[in-house]
Order: C-alpha cells, then sequence, then structure tokens
C-alpha cells in the first residue's frame, strides 16, 4: 500500500530534500535505524523504572480494594458489636492505612505523566504513616525516647510539607 502525504500537511519548520519527499511518499522509515549497543543498553535501562512503576501500581491498586474491604469490615464488625470505643481506633486506622496507599498511588501516577518524583506527596504519606503509626501503638505509655523519636520525626514531615514548595507539573 503506498501512502501519500501533501506537503501542506507537513511541519512548516522542516527542511525537505528529494530523498526525504521520496521516503515520505512511499512510507519509508525516515531515520536510519543505526545504533550502537551503547545505545540499546541505555534505552533498556531507561525503561526499567517505567515498567518498575508499572508493577508497583498494580501492586498497589489490588492492596488498596483489599484496604477498603477490610475498612469496610472493620466499620461493619464495629456496628454489629456496639463496641465503638475500640472499633473507632480500628476503622481510623484502616483508613490511614489505605489514604496512604492511595497517595502512593498517585505518586507513581504522577511519575507515569511527569517523570518525576513529587517529594511532598510522599512527605505527605510519611506523615499519614506516622499518625497512622501513633494511633496503633499509643505512645502516651511508652519510651520516653521513642516518643521523642515520634516527636521529631513529625516536626521534620510538617516542616518538609511546609517548606517543600509545590511542584509545577511539565
Amino acid at each position: 500500500m503506498r501512502t501519500v502525504i501533501s506537503y501542506s500537511s507537513l511541519p512548516p519548520n522542516n527542511i525537505y530534500c528529494a530523498n526525504a519527499r521520496t521516503r515520505i511518499r512511499t512510507g519509508e522509515n525516515m531515520m536510519p535505524e543505526n545504533r550502537s549497543p551503547s545505545d540499546l543498553i541505555v534505552a533498556f535501562f531507561a525503561k526499567v523504572p517505567m515498567a518498575l512503576y508499572m508493577i508497583v501500581a498494580a501492586l498497589l491498586t489490588i492492596i488498596a480494594i483489599f484496604s477498603v474491604y477490610d475498612a469496610m469490615q472493620l466499620i461493619a464488625t464495629m456496628i454489629i458489636s456496639r463496641d465503638f470505643a475500640n472499633g473507632l481506633t480500628n476503622v481510623i486506622t484502616a483508613l490511614l492505612l489505605t489514604i496512604t496507599i492511595i497517595v502512593l498511588f498517585e505518586t507513581v501516577t504522577v511519575y507515569f505523566k511527569t517523570k518525576h518524583v513529587e517529594v511532598r506527596a510522599l512527605l505527605v504519606a510519611g506523615l499519614t504513616g506516622t499518625v497512622r503509626h501513633v494511633l496503633i501503638y499509643n505512645v502516651g505509655g511508652g519510651d520516653p525516647v521513642q516518643m521523642f523519636a515520634t516527636v521529631a520525626l513529625l516536626a521534620v514531615l510538617i516542616a518538609g510539607i511546609v517548606l517543600v514548595k509545590p511542584e509545577q507539573v511539565r
């Protein structure tokens, strides 16, 4: 099959020669594929992070579905048992875990769009995880060193969120 492209449909900033016009009319590849082995290796390793992020996105999707299901089960158990004191804490920790998973998933999807990891989203995920840790382990009766370390971690995460400027989408 022969493809014919009118010259008026081609971008005006390109320079065309007779050979290029012939290649355009016949549908041939205009760029020769003489790539060195090092170029092929670099191209392969450039695609590895994208493949790994796709796997992570699929796993985070599965985990998020299970996390939402777990939170719904905890809510139902809390209502049926009428143990709102303990049940509410369990539901909140499950929901905070779900929020953390969603923030990580959003970070991965932003990477797909921009090829850049957004630091602010990771700080929010860290803050959510730390708050969840505080709720689960109830640091009120814990070791003072551990309590100080948790407070210091919270302070650093909050300062990071406040000080790191939102990144512009490119």
